[in-house]
């Protein structure tokens, strides 16, 4: 996979910690990865996006899913505030029917 660095030094809110780290996506856009540094209580690496392909869900070409539950509730706000991600619509998925965002990833670091 040929990785592409969209935001460097970025903070990204999860419920109860923020990781601070490099935003980096394949070059497809499929995929998007937050890298935490090594200082962090948590520098390992988080894959933002979700496959909801079990739900029938397909995301349009440039887009990808965040869940916004569990470990990821919030997050889809957090990378809009950091003006990584643009929300394109928001929806309803799995079992108990739970949000999601459809997001497209913009831009390149600087």
């Amino acid at each position: 996979m040929s990785t592409i660095t969209l935001k460097t030094d970025v903070t990204v809110a999860f419920p109860g910690i923020e990781i601070t780290g490099d935003l980096l996506t394949d070059e497809t856009r499929s995929i998007l990865e937050l890298i935490g540094r090594d200082d962090e209580e948590w520098p390992e690496s988080e894959v933002l996006n979700v496959s909801l392909e079990a739900y029938g869900l397909y995301p349009e070409p440039g887009c990808i899913f965040i869940k916004d539950w569990s470990e990821h509730g919030g997050v889809t706000d957090s990378l809009v505030a950091i003006g990584a991600v643009e929300i394109v619509r928001a929806l309803a998925a799995g079992p108990f029917n739970s949000r999601a965002y459809e997001v497209r990833i913009l831009g390149a670091a600087s």
